[in-house]
Protein backbone atom coordinates (compact mmCIF):
# COMPACT_ATOMS: atom_id res chain seq x y z
CA UNK A 1 0.00 0.00 0.00
CA UNK A 2 1.52 3.59 -1.09
CA UNK A 3 2.66 5.76 1.89
CA UNK A 4 -0.39 8.36 1.39
CA UNK A 5 2.34 11.48 1.36
CA UNK A 6 3.84 10.09 -1.43
CA UNK A 7 1.25 11.27 -3.78
CA UNK A 8 2.54 14.73 -1.95
CA UNK A 9 6.28 13.81 -2.95
CA UNK A 10 5.07 13.66 -6.40
CA UNK A 11 3.65 16.77 -6.99
CA UNK A 12 6.77 18.36 -5.34
CA UNK A 13 8.82 16.48 -7.77
CA UNK A 14 6.89 17.70 -10.42
CA UNK A 15 6.70 21.17 -9.55
CA UNK A 16 10.46 21.54 -8.91
CA UNK A 17 11.55 20.08 -11.92
CA UNK A 18 9.33 22.17 -14.07
CA UNK A 19 10.71 25.27 -12.13
CA UNK A 20 13.94 23.75 -12.78
CA UNK A 21 13.82 23.23 -16.44
CA UNK A 22 11.47 26.95 -16.81
CA UNK A 23 14.76 28.81 -15.48
CA UNK A 24 17.35 27.74 -18.33
CA UNK A 25 14.96 27.07 -20.98
CA UNK A 26 16.40 29.38 -24.42
CA UNK A 27 19.80 28.64 -23.58
CA UNK A 28 19.29 31.40 -20.59
CA UNK A 29 22.50 30.40 -18.35
CA UNK A 30 26.28 30.98 -17.97
CA UNK A 31 28.29 29.84 -20.14
CA UNK A 32 32.01 30.66 -19.06
CA UNK A 33 35.23 29.87 -19.33
CA UNK A 34 34.50 26.56 -16.80
CA UNK A 35 31.89 25.37 -18.84
CA UNK A 36 33.15 25.70 -22.13
CA UNK A 37 36.73 24.56 -21.08
CA UNK A 38 34.52 21.27 -20.14
CA UNK A 39 32.57 21.15 -23.48
CA UNK A 40 35.80 21.86 -25.44
CA UNK A 41 37.66 19.14 -23.12
CA UNK A 42 34.39 16.20 -23.91
CA UNK A 43 34.86 17.55 -28.00
CA UNK A 44 38.02 16.85 -28.13
CA UNK A 45 37.53 12.94 -27.07
CA UNK A 46 35.09 12.50 -29.55
CA UNK A 47 36.71 14.47 -32.13
CA UNK A 48 40.30 12.96 -31.96
CA UNK A 49 38.61 9.21 -30.50
CA UNK A 50 41.29 10.26 -27.47
CA UNK A 51 39.78 8.98 -24.29
CA UNK A 52 40.52 11.00 -21.07
CA UNK A 53 42.79 10.58 -17.90
CA UNK A 54 42.12 13.58 -15.93
CA UNK A 55 39.32 15.85 -15.74
CA UNK A 56 39.01 19.82 -15.32
CA UNK A 57 41.42 21.32 -12.73
CA UNK A 58 41.04 21.69 -8.81
CA UNK A 59 41.24 24.99 -7.04
CA UNK A 60 45.30 24.33 -6.73
CA UNK A 61 46.39 25.16 -10.40
CA UNK A 62 47.96 22.15 -11.99
CA UNK A 63 46.07 19.40 -9.74
CA UNK A 64 43.69 17.99 -12.32
CA UNK A 65 40.45 15.89 -11.16
CA UNK A 66 40.19 12.36 -12.57
CA UNK A 67 38.04 12.09 -15.66
CA UNK A 68 34.34 11.19 -14.31
CA UNK A 69 32.96 14.18 -14.50
CA UNK A 70 33.66 14.17 -18.39
CA UNK A 71 32.75 10.71 -19.27
CA UNK A 72 29.29 11.31 -17.16
CA UNK A 73 28.60 13.95 -19.66
CA UNK A 74 29.63 12.30 -22.69
CA UNK A 75 26.19 11.06 -23.24
CA UNK A 76 24.07 14.14 -23.21
CA UNK A 77 26.75 15.17 -25.11
CA UNK A 78 26.68 12.40 -28.00
CA UNK A 79 22.99 12.46 -28.24
CA UNK A 80 22.25 16.39 -28.98
CA UNK A 81 25.28 17.27 -30.84
CA UNK A 82 27.05 19.21 -28.50
CA UNK A 83 24.45 21.31 -27.14
CA UNK A 84 25.10 23.19 -23.67
CA UNK A 85 21.58 22.95 -22.66
CA UNK A 86 21.91 19.16 -22.69
CA UNK A 87 24.47 19.33 -19.85
CA UNK A 88 22.12 21.45 -18.08
CA UNK A 89 18.90 19.44 -18.27
CA UNK A 90 20.90 16.21 -18.01
CA UNK A 91 22.15 17.60 -14.25
CA UNK A 92 18.76 18.38 -13.45
CA UNK A 93 17.44 14.80 -14.23
CA UNK A 94 20.02 13.38 -12.17
CA UNK A 95 19.37 15.31 -8.87
CA UNK A 96 15.82 14.44 -9.37
CA UNK A 97 16.65 11.11 -9.73
CA UNK A 98 18.99 10.81 -6.70
CA UNK A 99 16.18 12.21 -4.69
CA UNK A 100 13.88 9.41 -5.54
CA UNK A 101 16.71 6.84 -5.35
CA UNK A 102 17.20 7.82 -1.79
CA UNK A 103 13.50 8.04 -1.16
CA UNK A 104 13.18 4.23 -2.20
CA UNK A 105 15.94 3.17 -0.30
CA UNK A 106 15.12 5.00 3.18
CA UNK A 107 11.09 3.99 2.93
CA UNK A 108 12.37 0.46 3.47
CA UNK A 109 13.49 1.21 6.72
CA UNK A 110 10.98 5.03 7.32
CA UNK A 111 8.69 6.13 5.06
CA UNK A 112 8.19 8.94 6.96
CA UNK A 113 12.12 9.90 7.12
CA UNK A 114 11.96 9.01 3.36
CA UNK A 115 8.97 11.20 2.57
CA UNK A 116 10.54 14.21 4.75
CA UNK A 117 14.15 13.97 3.43
CA UNK A 118 13.27 13.83 0.01
CA UNK A 119 10.37 16.50 -0.17
CA UNK A 120 13.16 19.34 1.92
CA UNK A 121 15.77 18.35 -1.15
CA UNK A 122 13.51 18.69 -3.80
CA UNK A 123 12.57 21.88 -2.50
CA UNK A 124 16.04 22.93 -1.03
CA UNK A 125 17.33 26.39 -2.40
CA UNK A 126 20.59 25.23 -3.41
CA UNK A 127 18.80 22.41 -5.92
CA UNK A 128 17.34 25.03 -7.88
CA UNK A 129 20.31 27.20 -8.02
CA UNK A 130 22.61 24.42 -8.75
CA UNK A 131 20.68 23.63 -11.77
CA UNK A 132 20.70 27.38 -13.28
CA UNK A 133 24.10 26.11 -14.87
CA UNK A 134 26.33 23.09 -14.94
CA UNK A 135 29.48 22.86 -13.26
CA UNK A 136 31.33 19.96 -11.64
CA UNK A 137 31.13 21.31 -8.38
CA UNK A 138 27.08 22.03 -8.68
CA UNK A 139 26.60 18.14 -9.34
CA UNK A 140 28.45 17.60 -5.87
CA UNK A 141 24.55 17.45 -4.20
CA UNK A 142 23.50 14.61 -6.74
CA UNK A 143 27.02 12.61 -5.59
CA UNK A 144 26.57 12.77 -1.84
CA UNK A 145 22.52 12.28 -1.71
CA UNK A 146 23.78 8.70 -4.01
CA UNK A 147 26.47 8.24 -1.32
CA UNK A 148 24.42 8.39 1.55
CA UNK A 149 21.65 5.74 -0.61
CA UNK A 150 24.54 3.66 -1.54
CA UNK A 151 25.61 3.23 2.34
CA UNK A 152 22.15 2.68 3.53
CA UNK A 153 21.62 0.29 1.03
CA UNK A 154 24.48 -1.85 1.77
CA UNK A 155 23.62 -1.60 5.55
CA UNK A 156 20.87 -3.56 4.82
CA UNK A 157 21.72 -6.12 2.17
CA UNK A 158 24.14 -9.11 2.43
CA UNK A 159 25.87 -8.72 -1.00
CA UNK A 160 29.36 -7.92 -0.97
CA UNK A 161 28.90 -5.88 -4.32
CA UNK A 162 26.71 -2.96 -2.47
CA UNK A 163 30.04 -1.92 -0.44
CA UNK A 164 31.54 -2.15 -3.69
CA UNK A 165 29.24 0.16 -4.87
CA UNK A 166 29.63 2.59 -2.20
CA UNK A 167 33.59 2.42 -2.22
CA UNK A 168 32.95 3.16 -6.19
CA UNK A 169 30.75 5.94 -5.50
CA UNK A 170 32.65 7.36 -3.02
CA UNK A 171 35.73 7.67 -5.57
CA UNK A 172 33.52 9.17 -8.45
CA UNK A 173 32.70 12.02 -5.89
CA UNK A 174 36.23 12.86 -5.39
CA UNK A 175 36.33 13.11 -9.10
CA UNK A 176 33.31 15.38 -8.85
CA UNK A 177 34.78 18.52 -6.24
CA UNK A 178 37.95 17.01 -4.40
CA UNK A 179 37.41 19.25 -1.94
CA UNK A 180 34.20 17.73 -0.22
CA UNK A 181 34.20 14.65 -2.22
CA UNK A 182 37.48 13.98 -0.18
CA UNK A 183 35.74 12.90 2.99
CA UNK A 184 33.64 10.13 1.99
CA UNK A 185 36.36 7.37 1.57
CA UNK A 186 37.84 8.30 4.92
CA UNK A 187 34.79 8.49 6.57
CA UNK A 188 33.28 5.42 5.24
CA UNK A 189 36.31 3.44 6.73
CA UNK A 190 36.36 5.02 10.02
CA UNK A 191 31.93 4.53 10.14
CA UNK A 192 32.98 0.68 9.01
CA UNK A 193 35.73 0.54 12.30
CA UNK A 194 32.92 2.03 14.60
CA UNK A 195 30.29 -0.60 13.24
CA UNK A 196 32.18 -3.35 13.46
CA UNK A 197 32.04 -4.27 9.97
CA UNK A 198 33.90 -7.51 8.44
CA UNK A 199 36.79 -6.69 6.99
CA UNK A 200 35.63 -8.40 3.86
CA UNK A 201 33.04 -5.81 3.94
CA UNK A 202 36.03 -2.99 4.21
CA UNK A 203 37.92 -4.68 1.47
CA UNK A 204 35.52 -4.65 -1.03
CA UNK A 205 34.71 -0.77 -0.20
CA UNK A 206 38.75 -0.42 -0.45
CA UNK A 207 38.27 -1.79 -3.77
CA UNK A 208 35.79 0.03 -5.70
CA UNK A 209 37.35 3.56 -4.45
CA UNK A 210 41.14 2.13 -5.69
CA UNK A 211 39.39 1.63 -9.16
CA UNK A 212 38.31 4.81 -9.66
CA UNK A 213 41.69 6.39 -8.98
CA UNK A 214 43.41 4.04 -12.33
CA UNK A 215 42.93 6.97 -14.89
CA UNK A 216 44.94 9.68 -12.35
CA UNK A 217 47.66 6.88 -11.39
CA UNK A 218 48.28 6.10 -15.03
CA UNK A 219 48.55 9.95 -15.80
CA UNK A 220 50.94 10.53 -12.72
CA UNK A 221 53.58 7.65 -14.17
CA UNK A 222 52.99 8.84 -17.14
CA UNK A 223 54.32 12.48 -16.50
CA UNK A 224 56.41 12.02 -13.16
CA UNK A 225 54.09 12.37 -10.40
CA UNK A 226 53.52 16.21 -11.42
CA UNK A 227 50.23 16.71 -9.71
CA UNK A 228 51.32 14.76 -6.60
CA UNK A 229 54.59 17.31 -6.45
CA UNK A 230 52.41 19.93 -6.50
CA UNK A 231 49.73 18.99 -4.29
CA UNK A 232 52.56 17.80 -1.53
CA UNK A 233 54.13 21.33 -2.10
CA UNK A 234 50.73 23.02 -1.60
CA UNK A 235 50.42 21.37 1.58
CA UNK A 236 53.71 21.83 2.88
CA UNK A 237 53.27 25.37 3.19
CA UNK A 238 55.73 26.08 0.05
CA UNK A 239 52.52 26.74 -2.81
CA UNK A 240 50.02 29.55 -1.93
CA UNK A 241 47.44 28.78 -4.77
CA UNK A 242 44.20 28.12 -1.78
CA UNK A 243 45.13 31.28 0.09
CA UNK A 244 47.24 31.98 3.44
CA UNK A 245 47.23 29.80 5.77
CA UNK A 246 44.73 31.38 8.92
CA UNK A 247 44.69 31.07 12.58
CA UNK A 248 42.27 28.96 14.67
CA UNK A 249 40.56 31.58 15.88
CA UNK A 250 40.21 33.37 12.05
CA UNK A 251 39.03 29.80 10.95
CA UNK A 252 35.97 29.61 13.25
CA UNK A 253 35.03 33.02 12.47
CA UNK A 254 34.96 32.22 9.02
CA UNK A 255 33.44 28.15 9.29
CA UNK A 256 31.05 30.00 11.27
CA UNK A 257 29.95 32.08 8.54
CA UNK A 258 30.09 29.46 6.12
CA UNK A 259 28.07 27.08 7.96
CA UNK A 260 25.64 30.11 7.99
CA UNK A 261 25.43 29.99 4.82
CA UNK A 262 24.84 26.70 4.01
CA UNK A 263 22.09 26.69 6.25
CA UNK A 264 20.38 29.53 4.73
CA UNK A 265 20.33 27.44 1.32
CA UNK A 266 18.43 24.57 3.10
CA UNK A 267 15.14 25.93 2.96
CA UNK A 268 13.23 28.93 1.44
CA UNK A 269 10.95 29.58 4.51
CA UNK A 270 11.81 32.94 6.66
CA UNK A 271 15.47 33.44 7.38
CA UNK A 272 15.15 33.04 11.37
CA UNK A 273 12.86 30.59 10.76
CA UNK A 274 15.70 28.19 9.09
CA UNK A 275 18.14 29.35 11.36
CA UNK A 276 15.70 28.36 14.73
CA UNK A 277 14.59 25.14 12.91
CA UNK A 278 18.04 23.77 12.12
CA UNK A 279 19.28 24.74 15.61
CA UNK A 280 16.15 22.76 17.36
CA UNK A 281 16.78 19.67 15.07
CA UNK A 282 20.19 19.48 15.33
CA UNK A 283 19.77 19.36 19.37
CA UNK A 284 16.73 17.04 19.07
CA UNK A 285 18.78 14.67 16.97
CA UNK A 286 21.22 14.56 19.52
CA UNK A 287 19.59 13.84 22.40
CA UNK A 288 17.54 11.23 20.01
CA UNK A 289 21.12 9.59 19.85
CA UNK A 290 22.01 9.74 23.70
CA UNK A 291 18.46 8.33 24.21
CA UNK A 292 18.64 4.74 25.91
CA UNK A 293 14.74 4.23 25.42
CA UNK A 294 15.26 4.69 21.66
CA UNK A 295 15.72 1.46 19.54
CA UNK A 296 19.43 0.87 18.10
CA UNK A 297 17.52 0.11 14.71
CA UNK A 298 15.86 3.33 15.12
CA UNK A 299 19.26 5.29 15.15
CA UNK A 300 21.04 3.91 12.51
CA UNK A 301 20.30 6.34 9.74
CA UNK A 302 20.42 9.38 12.20
CA UNK A 303 23.70 8.41 13.68
CA UNK A 304 25.17 7.84 10.35
CA UNK A 305 24.28 11.69 8.92
CA UNK A 306 25.11 13.37 12.28
CA UNK A 307 28.53 11.48 12.41
CA UNK A 308 28.91 12.40 8.86
CA UNK A 309 28.43 16.26 9.59
CA UNK A 310 30.85 15.84 12.76
CA UNK A 311 33.76 13.88 10.50
CA UNK A 312 33.23 17.39 7.86
CA UNK A 313 33.38 19.58 10.91
CA UNK A 314 36.41 18.10 12.01
CA UNK A 315 38.20 17.66 9.28
CA UNK A 316 37.12 21.68 7.91
CA UNK A 317 38.47 22.72 11.23
CA UNK A 318 41.99 21.22 10.74
CA UNK A 319 41.74 22.69 6.53
CA UNK A 320 44.54 25.26 6.69
CA UNK A 321 42.96 27.51 4.68
CA UNK A 322 39.37 29.77 4.06
CA UNK A 323 37.00 27.83 2.82
CA UNK A 324 35.27 28.53 -0.68
CA UNK A 325 31.65 28.28 -0.67
CA UNK A 326 31.58 25.35 -3.58
CA UNK A 327 33.92 23.28 -1.56
CA UNK A 328 31.44 22.18 0.86
CA UNK A 329 27.82 22.53 -1.55
CA UNK A 330 26.94 18.89 -0.51
CA UNK A 331 27.32 19.33 2.98
CA UNK A 332 23.77 20.92 2.67
CA UNK A 333 22.45 16.67 1.70
CA UNK A 334 23.23 15.57 5.59
CA UNK A 335 21.84 18.58 6.93
CA UNK A 336 18.31 17.94 5.45
CA UNK A 337 18.70 15.00 6.35
CA UNK A 338 19.06 15.70 10.09
CA UNK A 339 15.74 18.28 9.59
CA UNK A 340 13.63 15.46 8.19
CA UNK A 341 14.51 13.11 10.80
CA UNK A 342 12.99 15.55 13.75
CA UNK A 343 10.41 15.66 11.34
CA UNK A 344 9.72 12.23 10.89
CA UNK A 345 9.90 11.60 14.44
CA UNK A 346 7.10 13.91 15.25
CA UNK A 347 5.02 12.35 12.18
CA UNK A 348 5.04 9.06 13.80
CA UNK A 349 3.49 11.13 17.03
CA UNK A 350 -0.07 9.91 17.87
CA UNK A 351 -0.70 12.76 18.36
CA UNK A 352 -2.60 14.50 15.42
CA UNK A 353 -1.75 18.17 15.95
CA UNK A 354 2.14 17.00 15.61
CA UNK A 355 1.32 14.88 12.53
CA UNK A 356 -0.24 18.00 11.03
CA UNK A 357 2.69 20.14 12.23
CA UNK A 358 5.31 18.35 10.45
CA UNK A 359 2.98 18.04 7.04
CA UNK A 360 2.69 21.91 7.70
CA UNK A 361 6.30 22.20 7.57
CA UNK A 362 6.31 20.68 3.79
CA UNK A 363 3.48 22.78 3.10
CA UNK A 364 5.13 26.34 4.17
CA UNK A 365 8.52 25.15 2.41
CA UNK A 366 6.29 24.40 -1.12
CA UNK A 367 4.70 27.95 -0.98
CA UNK A 368 7.63 29.96 0.17
CA UNK A 369 9.71 27.90 -2.67
CA UNK A 370 7.31 28.58 -5.31
CA UNK A 371 7.30 32.17 -4.21
CA UNK A 372 10.62 32.81 -4.17
CA UNK A 373 11.31 30.95 -7.53
CA UNK A 374 8.63 33.18 -8.84
CA UNK A 375 10.48 36.03 -7.85
CA UNK A 376 13.31 34.91 -9.31
CA UNK A 377 11.64 34.81 -12.39
CA UNK A 378 10.59 38.16 -12.04
CA UNK A 379 14.39 39.57 -12.42
CA UNK A 380 15.70 36.35 -14.54
CA UNK A 381 15.68 37.85 -17.97
CA UNK A 382 16.73 41.14 -16.85
CA UNK A 383 19.87 39.36 -15.39
CA UNK A 384 20.52 37.01 -18.35
CA UNK A 385 20.24 40.04 -20.45
CA UNK A 386 22.86 42.12 -18.96
CA UNK A 387 25.01 38.98 -18.84
CA UNK A 388 27.34 38.98 -21.61
CA UNK A 389 28.27 35.58 -20.82
CA UNK A 390 24.82 33.93 -20.69
CA UNK A 391 24.57 31.37 -23.66
CA UNK A 392 21.61 32.93 -25.32
CA UNK A 393 23.87 36.45 -25.43
CA UNK A 394 26.59 34.13 -27.11
CA UNK A 395 24.44 32.63 -29.71
CA UNK A 396 23.23 35.93 -30.61
CA UNK A 397 26.99 37.32 -31.22
CA UNK A 398 27.46 34.41 -32.58
CA UNK A 399 24.51 35.02 -34.97
CA UNK A 400 25.86 38.68 -35.74
CA UNK A 401 29.07 37.41 -36.92
CA UNK A 402 26.86 34.70 -39.35
CA UNK A 403 25.13 37.57 -40.87
CA UNK A 404 27.23 40.14 -41.47
CA UNK A 405 29.89 37.44 -42.93
CA UNK A 406 27.04 36.64 -45.67
CA UNK A 407 28.45 33.58 -46.20
CA UNK A 408 32.15 34.54 -46.82
CA UNK A 409 35.01 32.85 -44.64
CA UNK A 410 35.99 35.12 -41.85
CA UNK A 411 38.53 35.25 -38.85
CA UNK A 412 37.44 35.60 -35.31
CA UNK A 413 39.01 36.52 -32.35
CA UNK A 414 37.41 36.72 -28.67
CA UNK A 415 38.93 39.00 -26.19
CA UNK A 416 37.44 38.17 -23.25
CA UNK A 417 38.36 38.76 -19.22
CA UNK A 418 39.30 34.93 -18.98
CA UNK A 419 41.48 35.13 -21.56
CA UNK A 420 41.09 31.84 -23.12
CA UNK A 421 37.96 31.57 -25.26
CA UNK A 422 36.48 28.63 -25.02
CA UNK A 423 33.23 29.50 -24.48
CA UNK A 424 33.33 30.67 -28.31
CA UNK A 425 35.52 28.10 -29.30
CA UNK A 426 32.14 25.40 -28.52
CA UNK A 427 29.63 28.08 -29.66
CA UNK A 428 31.06 28.09 -32.97
CA UNK A 429 31.92 24.45 -33.41
CA UNK A 430 28.16 23.89 -31.96
CA UNK A 431 25.75 26.20 -32.93
CA UNK A 432 27.56 27.97 -35.90
CA UNK A 433 28.39 24.73 -37.76
CA UNK A 434 24.71 23.36 -37.33
CA UNK A 435 22.94 26.63 -38.16
CA UNK A 436 25.30 27.74 -40.80
CA UNK A 437 27.05 24.54 -42.01
CA UNK A 438 30.44 26.11 -41.71
CA UNK A 439 33.28 27.82 -39.33
CA UNK A 440 35.83 30.44 -39.08
CA UNK A 441 39.13 30.30 -40.77
CA UNK A 442 40.91 31.10 -37.67
CA UNK A 443 38.92 31.03 -34.05
CA UNK A 444 41.45 32.54 -31.22
CA UNK A 445 41.79 34.22 -28.44
CA UNK A 446 44.58 36.53 -30.57
CA UNK A 447 45.94 35.68 -33.90
CA UNK A 448 49.05 32.86 -34.30
CA UNK A 449 48.71 31.75 -30.90
CA UNK A 450 50.58 28.65 -29.63
CA UNK A 451 48.07 25.74 -29.03
CA UNK A 452 46.50 25.89 -26.24
CA UNK A 453 43.50 22.81 -27.53
CA UNK A 454 45.21 19.98 -27.65
CA UNK A 455 44.88 18.41 -31.72
CA UNK A 456 42.38 21.68 -31.39
CA UNK A 457 42.68 21.59 -35.50
CA UNK A 458 40.75 18.38 -35.91
CA UNK A 459 37.54 19.80 -34.58
CA UNK A 460 37.25 22.94 -37.57
CA UNK A 461 36.98 19.95 -40.76
CA UNK A 462 34.56 22.55 -42.16
CA UNK A 463 36.76 25.94 -41.99
CA UNK A 464 35.48 28.49 -45.03
CA UNK A 465 38.91 30.17 -46.16
CA UNK A 466 38.73 33.97 -46.21
CA UNK A 467 40.02 34.38 -49.87
CA UNK A 468 41.38 37.55 -50.92
CA UNK A 469 38.51 39.65 -48.81
CA UNK A 470 40.06 39.02 -45.48
CA UNK A 471 36.59 39.62 -42.80
CA UNK A 472 38.14 39.54 -39.44
CA UNK A 473 35.46 39.69 -36.30
CA UNK A 474 36.70 40.77 -32.64
CA UNK A 475 33.88 39.87 -30.19
CA UNK A 476 34.51 42.10 -26.99
CA UNK A 477 33.41 40.70 -23.88
CA UNK A 478 33.72 43.38 -21.00
CA UNK A 479 34.86 42.67 -17.88
CA UNK A 480 31.71 44.81 -15.12
CA UNK A 481 34.08 45.44 -12.83
CA UNK A 482 37.56 46.70 -14.31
Amino acid sequence: RLFKPFYLLLAILVVSTVIKVIAVKGNNFPFTMDQGRDMTDIRQMVVTHTPRLVGPTTSINGVLLGPFWYYFNLIPFLLFGGSPSAIVYWQILWFQLSVLLLYFVLQKQSRSLAFFTSALLLLAPFGFNTARYFWNANSMPIFTILFFASIVWSNSSANKYTRLLVGLLAGLSMQIEAAFGVLFFPFLFVYYLFSREKIKNIFWSGLGFAITLIPQVLFELRHGFIMTKIFLSEFTGKGEMLGEKISFSEKLAQRGEHLVDIVRHTNHLPENLVFIFTALTFVFVLCFLLSRSIKKTDKKIPSLVFAFFVFAAVFYLIFPQKLKIWYTLGLSVPIIMIDAVFLSFIFRSRRRLLRLAALLVIAATLFFSVKAQNDYFSIMYRLSGNNPSNLQNEIAAVDWVYQKAAGRGFSVYSYLPSVYDYPYQHVFWWYGTQKYGYQPSDISYLPNQPEYILRGNLAWSKKRQSGNDQLTFLIIERESEM
